[in-house]
């Protein structure tokens, strides 16, 4: 009995420890710096250039493309995070990815997505 309430400790102290090395996504925010995301975050875990041609794009950037003008670059940062989804029966954090974009060489973020694990976007 004793071994499996220490090996249920280990099991949560990992868990702990695990998790709090994934940022959240509200920790993100519009306007910051490219500089301060990297001191706080590291470097991304993905990078993707866009250049706009299109109205049309599937994915977490679909609420902030109609900000961006025709013809300009997207720079998307992508950092593995988590998320607080509520309900109201209850809430619970999801994992994720958190894409940031900076518009035309911008140094600060412009906008933000998130893309939950396992979600799949399909066009039309």
């Amino acid at each position: 009995m004793r071994t499996s309430r220490i090996t249920l400790l280990l099991y949560a102290a990992i868990w702990v420890s695990c998790s709090a090395d994934v940022p959240r996504h509200e920790e993100f925010v519009v306007g910051m710096s490219r500089t301060d995301i990297t001191a706080q975050f590291g470097e991304p875990d993905r990078t993707h250039n866009l250049t706009k041609s299109d109205d049309s794009i599937w994915g977490p950037i679909e609420g902030f493309w109609p900000k961006v003008p025709m013809g300009a670059t997207v720079a998307l940062w992508a950092f593995q995070s988590t998320m607080t989804m509520k309900s109201p029966e209850r809430s619970f954090e999801q994992p994720g990815q958190t894409e940031l974009y900076f518009v035309n060489d911008s140094d600060t973020v412009d906008g933000i997505g998130f893309h939950i694990d396992g979600a799949v976007y399909e066009g039309s």
